[in-house]
C-alpha cells in the first residue's frame, strides 16, 4: 500500500499512467474523518479533475512544491488561466523536478 501523501496547492506530481506532469490546483474536503482530495491539471492543459486521497496515494507521485499559489473558482476560469500562461512557470519547475527522476519528463508537454 502506498504511503499517505499530504499534497497541497502548487505541488507538482507525476501521473505515470499517461507519462505526464501535473499540478495540484485545488485541495478539497471530503468529510470530518477523511483526508482531503486533490484536483490535478496536466501540463498539456487537461484537467484530470478529482482524486480522493486514496486514489492520489495510488496514482500520483509527488515531486515537490513549485511556488504556485492558486485560488480555484471554476473550470472556466481554470481553462482561461491556463491559456493565459498563469501556470507556465509552475509547469517549468514541475518538469525540472520530474527530470531528476526521469530525464524524459524534461520535454513533457
Amino acid at each position: 500500500m502506498p504511503a499517505a501523501q499530504q499534497l497541497i496547492v502548487g505541488d507538482a506530481v507525476l501521473y505515470p499512467r499517461e507519462h505526464a506532469v501535473g499540478l495540484i490546483y485545488e485541495v478539497y474536503g471530503r468529510g470530518a474523518d477523511e483526508r482531503p482530495g486533490v484536483q490535478v491539471l496536466l501540463s498539456d492543459g487537461r484537467d484530470l479533475s478529482g482524486f480522493s486521497a486514496e486514489e492520489a496515494d495510488q496514482f500520483l507521485q509527488p515531486l515537490g512544491h513549485t511556488g504556485l499559489c492558486y485560488d480555484f473558482t471554476h473550470v472556466g476560469q481554470l481553462h482561461a488561466d491556463y491559456h493565459r500562461g498563469h501556470f507556465a512557470a509552475a509547469f517549468a519547475t514541475a518538469r525540472l523536478l520530474a527530470g531528476f527522476r526521469d530525464p524524459r519528463y524534461l520535454n513533457a508537454r
